[in-house]
């Protein structure tokens, strides 16, 4: 973990969802860098250390479940990694499960976000 603000991958092909992520985790304990795909989620995984990733689960090209297993063979089940996503099939739990990663419910609650991931990051909200 950082000893600064917590550096945040986010990763969605929402503009929005970008805009939304950058008003609640902006400043303060995050350092946020947004993406818009799963290949540049992964690129920015290669060139610089990350605290976690909150990633979308519906992208073009590789999926939120793509890069999140590439980053349990990179990083190991340690890494946080929030998924993003309003899919509640058995199959989807299951595979999110044998990823130890985190799901995240769509709609997001935008506000209760940054208490959410410090929590995570093992800190208490504030």
């Amino acid at each position: 973990m950082s000893a600064g603000p917590w550096r945040v991958l986010f990763a969605d092909d929402d503009p929005t969802a970008g805009f939304l992520v950058r008003a609640a985790l902006g400043g303060g304990d995050f350092a946020l860098t947004v993406v818009d795909n799963g290949n540049d989620a992964l690129a920015r995984l290669e060139a610089s250390p990350f605290d976690m990733a909150l990633l979308d689960v519906e992208m073009p090209g590789l999926d939120g479940l793509a890069v999140c297993s590439a980053i349990r063979r990179r990083y190991g089940a340690g890494f946080p990694v929030l998924l993003v996503t309003g899919r509640t099939d058995p199959a989807f739990v299951e595979q999110a499960e044998r990823l130890s990663a985190t799901r995240l419910s769509k709609p997001v609650d935008w506000a209760g976000l940054a208490d959410r991931l410090r929590t995570m990051l093992g800190s208490p909200p504030r």
